[in-house]
């Protein structure tokens, strides 16, 4: 009789710059850094209901058995390693940073997820991975809780299989939102800016993000929660998230999306990216020139 495989998240997470500490500090210095290092991506998985698979060299490896719970420990991981940067400093380490890969996928228990492709792929992940990111596949993008999903940002379609040539598209999970510059033209965010939430409206319906809902999809889709109706609009085209007085939006789209922000005519384009709105404007889900007034988004503060 053959095992059921399990669906669960597998997460690499791998520290960055543990080279350098050998030469610089010797063997039993450098091990002694790299395990407190680790420490801290054990303590995050275990914290957010993880299950340590194997420790690699300067690498964890971990399951999840909730999506949502790997994206968590991915996000704390990265705050906690910089919590601790300006400590390492001040000993002569130097930044070390984790870098992170996560997949969700079928593995037929502890032992066989070590081996599996699922394993693969996030290790694959995380070895594409710049140091602070944690880059996700969409499988996992899928599966996540909404939150997660508005603060997720496509990056790129890679060969993972250079046998098969098998592609597959992979998403950062941005875990530092407000850290986030979108392009260079990015509208300041000061603190005394800071509001209690945001009205968007399409024609005659409206709906707010703030702390009470901090997470709003806007598209084409029946499952959004403000649904634009044209044909311009992909099913979810942009998110909105509200964090400590702030608004994101993010484009999810295939056709852009452009944030003009009142009083300014020149629009801000985004594809995949994301923008911090302030006070009033507008957001068109498509691109300038193919809709009409009443086809686009209105956003206020309140």
């Amino acid at each position: 009789m053959s095992s059921v495989p399990s669906y669960q998240t597998i997460m690499f997470a791998d520290l960055v710059g543990s080279t350098s500490l050998y030469e610089a500090h010797g063997d039993v210095a450098a091990r002694r850094i790299v395990a407190d290092c680790l420490a801290v991506a054990k303590q995050a998985t275990t914290y957010h209901r993880g299950e340590i698979l194997a420790e690699l060299g300067d690498e964890v490896m971990a399951s999840f058995n909730d999506p949502g719970d790997a994206a968590a420990a991915a996000c704390d991981i990265h705050a906690k390693m910089q919590e601790t940067l300006e400590d390492r400093k001040s000993t002569g380490t130097g930044p070390l940073r984790m870098r992170i890969g996560m997949h969700y996928g079928p593995v037929l228990g502890r032992d066989a997820s070590m081996a599996s492709d699922t394993a693969k792929i996030a290790h694959w992940a995380a070895n594409n991975a710049k140091p602070e990111q944690t880059l996700a596949t969409s499988a996992l993008i899928d599966v996540l809780p909404r939150i997660f999903q508005a603060v997720s940002r496509y990056v790129d379609d890679e060969t993972w299989n250079f046998i098969s040539i098998e592609h597959m598209a992979i998403h950062e999970i941005i875990w530092d939102v407000e850290s986030v510059t979108a392009y260079s033209g990015e509208i300041p965010t000061l603190s005394s800016q800071r509001c209690a939430g945001f009205r968007f409206t399409y024609r005659d319906k409206s709906v707010t993000v703030d702390a009470n809902r901090p997470v709003i999809a806007i598209g084409r889709g029946s499952n959004n929660d403000l649904i634009v109706s044209h044909d311009l609009a992909s099913r979810q085209h942009v998110s909105a998230q509200f964090s400590r007085g702030r608004c994101t939006v993010t484009d999810n789209s295939t056709n852009g999306t452009v944030v003009y922000a009142a009083p300014e005519i020149t629009g801000h384009p985004l594809r995949r990216d994301s923008i911090t709105i302030l006070g009033h404007g507008t957001i068109l889900l498509g691109q300038p020139g193919e809709l009409g007034e009443e086809d686009v988004v209105r956003y206020e503060s309140i």
